[in-house]
Order: structure tokens, then sequence, then C-alpha cells
């Protein structure tokens, strides 16, 4: 659409100054670079144009791997509460991490699975 209404402008800058005098032949000739530069404006994207890229790549398949492992593993511990003092206490404090400050292990399941 800007193209062709360059490509107007072009023909209106010929026909313009054919009736102040000049030949045809030269008129086409004079009206060719605006019409060139207004159709290579009308071409080059501007400043403000959107530069659409892709969306990021999704998760990988193995921190996905992990979470819905941990979540299940959490959700188990939930229903054994032994289980749960003894595997992820024990390891949690090995990461130096005060396992009374972390939620219940129902709670810390549902928001792995939120991560998914």
């Amino acid at each position: 659409m800007r193209t062709a209404l360059a490509l107007v402008v072009g023909v209106v800058i010929g026909v313009v100054i054919w009736l102040l005098g000049a030949p045809p032949e030269w008129a086409a000739v004079l009206a060719v670079p605006p019409t060139a530069f207004g159709v290579l404006v009308t071409r080059l994207p501007r400043a403000t144009d959107i530069i659409w890229s892709p969306s990021p790549p999704s998760p990988g398949s193995i921190s996905t791997a992990h979470a819905s492992t941990l979540a299940s593993r959490l959700g188990e511990a939930a229903e054994d509460p032994r289980r749960y003092q003894e595997r992820f206490r024990a390891r949690l404090a090995r990461l130096g991490i005060e396992a009374a400050e972390m939620p219940d292990p129902k709670e810390l399941a549902e928001r792995l699975r939120r991560v998914e």
C-alpha cells in the first residue's frame, strides 16, 4: 500500500514537471529519483516497527523431569511423615536449609506441580 502511494507520488511529480514545460522524457527522468527514494523509504523498516522474534524455548525435559519427580516424591512423603523426616530433612540439612522453615510436603509438592 505504501509502495503504491510512493509510485503515485512519483507519477504526480512527473506530471507536474511536464505541466511546467519540460518534455515528457525529461519529466519522467526527473521524476525517477524522488520516486525511487519514496519506494526505498516505504520498504525500510521503521525504528518503531516491531521485530518479531520466536518465543523463548520451553524448559528442558530434564528440569521438568526433576520437578515432577520431586513433586511425586514429596507427595509420597506427605502420606508417610517418617519418610519425610528421614529422607528430605536429612538432605535439606546437608544443603544447609532448615527444614522447619520449609512448607509442609503437601504444599511444597503442589508448588512444584505448578512449576511444571
